[in-house]
């Protein structure tokens, strides 16, 4: 997979979370919004952790690419929230609730 298609996806990823993300409440169910982000983390959580690390280093990439302060903040804490840079795969990772 080319290194631009990679960053490609990264960034519409972030992108996507962070509008979800930030979308009122009465716009987008938050229950919902949460099992959408459980999903996603599940199966980033299946990524080795080389992978997880690199993804996370995309999604940082791209939040500072933001020009709205708003998105890039929210952009920086997805790989916090994805659990990205969790090194026990042990762990269940989830996406943290207080952040949808």
């Amino acid at each position: 997979m080319s290194d631009t298609l990679l960053t490609t996806l990264a960034t519409a990823m972030a992108q996507l979370v962070t509008a979800i993300d930030l979308t009122d409440e009465d716009d987008v169910d938050p229950d919902l919004a949460t099992t959408w982000f459980e999903d996603v983390a599940d199966h980033l959580g299946r990524l080795s952790a080389e992978d997880r690390h690199r993804l996370a280093a995309l999604f940082r990439e791209a939040a500072m690419e933001e020009t709205r302060p708003e998105f890039r903040e929210a952009m920086l804490e997805v790989p916090e929230n994805f659990g990205l840079e969790d090194d026990d795969d042990d762990d269940e990772r989830e996406y943290d609730d207080d952040a949808a």
